[in-house]
């Protein structure tokens, strides 16, 4: 009883309040100065994603032209491992720091990450745990005299001028997994996606809210399990390639052939920290370019660039809504309303905020 009070006292210290929709994103006078900054970098990498092979964890660090970012923290036994990591890239101060949901494989050396480094802004879900890891996370927060933001799905935020759109949870699950934030990082024409350990509920409940989920990489998520990465989920993504951070033989025979089948038979392009250890992927808003780092007999560090490829802009897709049904349709469906009642959607986002539902012949 003692402990659930002193987390609740913690929990009531650290966590920010925030509103409804929007409650994450910085003040609109930042996000222009943040937005400008990337427009500076012509021609280098606007970010770099090292997936850091922490076992059967996940932990990975967003680097943008000096700036840094990590989403999820390893275990308890990866703290050394993780500071060494980010204090051999250059790292003294994260501009954020994301606890995709608190099991200990996620947010284990959180602790040490915020301890050893400035820190600007902490977002976790708001749920708790009443893990001895869980509460010397909030002992950092709150001796660093930070407040953990809750995002809400819907809401953006900038790294370096580069777009966060917060997709989950959609909604406040039973257990810890589905609660994951799962993020979207958008550079350039490039895209990323972390899922925490969501499963297919989750995943489910995302795209019926109607997010585009496209990216060029998905982290994996729940390290390979056969309970996330549903197939209509992995339709949606569309990726070219996808990393599955996760132990050498781990016990939980992750990553699972259900999952490795379905991206296999996607044609994506699969890269494991238990097989090529930590992987490093760059891109400069264009091109995609994927590197593994392991470590030699000797205990050198070996780098081999494994992949590239070049991403082109898709068009914008414009759907047409009929003003009486509520409906939207694509442009090329064969239910279109007659002129007057037609009204321009300039993407499927749009629609669903605006109230249309899609139309069930062309499904848009």
């Amino acid at each position: 009883m003692k402990a659930m009070k002193k987390l609740a006292l913690l929990l009531s210290l650290v966590f920010a309040v925030t509103g409804c929709g929007g409650g994450v994103s910085v003040d609109a006078a930042e996000n222009d100065t943040q937005q400008k900054a990337v427009a500076n970098l012509d021609g280098a990498a606007i970010l770099t994603v090292h997936y850091i092979d922490v076992g059967q964890a996940d932990c990975a660090l967003l680097e943008s032209d000096g700036h840094y970012m990590v989403i999820d923290g390893g275990d308890n036994g990866d703290a050394d491992t993780i500071v060494s990591y980010l204090e051999e890239q250059g790292v003294k101060k994260l501009d954020v720091v994301v606890g995709t949901h608190p099991h200990e494989d996620h947010i284990g050396s959180l602790d040490a990450v915020i301890n050893n480094f400035d820190v600007d802004a902490v977002y976790m879900p708001k749920i708790m745990h009443t893990s001895k890891t869980f509460e010397d996370v909030l002992d950092a927060i709150s001796n660093k005299g930070l407040k953990i933001k809750a995002p809400n799905p819907g809401d953006t935020f900038y790294f370096n001028g580069l777009e966060v759109e917060v997709l989950g949870p959609q909604q406040e699950y039973s257990d810890f997994n589905n609660n994951s934030i799962v993020l979207k990082v958008t550079a350039g024409e490039t895209k990323f996606l972390f899922t925490g350990d969501a499963e297919a509920l989750a995943e489910e409940d995302i795209l019926n809210a109607g997010h585009d989920v496209q990216a060029d990489v998905l982290k994996v998520g729940h390290h390979g399990s056969s309970t996330s990465s549903s197939q209509e989920f992995l339709q949606a993504v569309s990726p070219d390639f996808a990393v599955i951070s996760v132990g050498t033989g781990n016990s939980y025979g992750h990553p699972e052939e259900e999952t490795l089948d379905r991206l296999e038979s996607m044609g994506v392009e699969i890269y494991r920290t238990d097989l090529q250890g930590t992987i490093i992927c760059s891109t400069d808003g264009k091109n995609i370019t994927f590197n593994a780092v392991s470590t030699n007999a000797g205990g050198e560090k070996t780098e081999t660039v494994n992949a590239s490829v070049t991403t082109e802009a898709e068009p914008a897709e414009i759907f047409i809504g009929n003003k009486n049904s509520k409906k939207f349709h694509k442009e090329d469906c064969a239910s279109l309303p007659v002129e007057k009642n037609r009204v321009t959607l300039e993407s499927r986002e749009e629609a669903i905020a605006l109230g249309y539902e899609p139309c069930g012949s062309c499904n848009p």
